[in-house]
């Protein structure tokens, strides 16, 4: 499903030209390509008689094999019609405080967010955050091999351009790729990128072979336009309206 590309908030606006690359234009900070995709990471749910098969524990996470075999996606837009939720960026923001990737959330939104994932509903699991999906890492790979790719460039947030990997190699790896991963093709037409504490990753080329890959994988997110930076979901939270950590912890226990 592609969304419309969110509005960012005055707040974020003023802040696209700092010296965090993530508070700037994703298109600018990667100047060398045309269009990006966010692709936003889904939620899981464990199949129905598979419970006892698998479990996500921080330090012992399954492998991707593991999770392409006992669960299935969730699309934000799913989670947004069970919970009742404002819209992408309500849900991105509250993802992010859940994660403790920010220090504020709004109240009533977390709560609908909160309810769904904890109350009597352990099967449902939130996106994977520093990593790429992994119900969907070799969907990708096999992807780019349709497109003619064999090997690709893989590195880190903290890396040049690193050793061209090939790509069955990394298919047949049941943990998947590194955690901030850049994954990018010999001919640089082609850019994956996920970033530390996202949600998210965002896909670098030119639209025509974007919309190829979105609509073949059946990805869900939006195109970036020309201010759209990888802090698009914030947004000034009313004091009123605005929760911590401390109450958070303070509700859950």
């Amino acid at each position: 499903m592609i969304y419309r590309t969110p509005e960012i908030s005055d707040d974020v606006r003023k802040y696209l030209q700092s010296e965090n690359y993530q508070s700037k234009s994703v298109l600018e900070f990667y100047s060398g390509f045309q269009d990006s995709f966010v692709w936003l990471h889904p939620f899981l749910k464990v199949k129905e008689g598979c419970a006892g098969q698998i479990r996500f524990e921080t330090g012992n996470w399954p492998d991707k094999i593991a999770i392409g075999t006992y669960c299935e996606k969730i699309s934000w837009n799913e989670v947004i019609r069970l919970t009742d939720m404002r819209d992408i960026k309500s849900l991105d923001v509250s993802l992010a405080f859940y994660h403790r990737a920010s220090r504020f959330a709004e109240r009533k939104e977390y709560a609908k967010f909160k309810q769904l994932i904890e109350k009597e509903r352990v099967d449902i699991i939130p996106p994977q955050v520093d990593k790429l999906p992994e119900i969907d890492e070799n969907r990708l790979l096999k992807k780019l091999q349709s497109l003619g790719y064999n090997s690709v460039f893989i590195y880190s947030d903290i890396q040049s351009k690193g050793q061209l990997t090939s790509i069955e190699e990394i298919l047949s790896d049941r943990n998947g790729l590194p955690f901030h991963v850049r994954m990018e093709t010999p001919d640089s037409q082609i850019l994956v990128v996920q970033d530390f504490d996202q949600r998210f990753t965002c896909l670098l080329s030119n639209k025509t072979l974007l919309l190829d890959m979105v609509e073949s994988l059946d990805l869900e997110g939006f195109f970036c336009d020309q201010d759209t930076p990888q802090s698009w979901s914030y947004y000034n939270i009313p004091d009123t309206e605005k929760m911590d950590w401390d109450e958070d912890m303070k509700a859950t226990n």
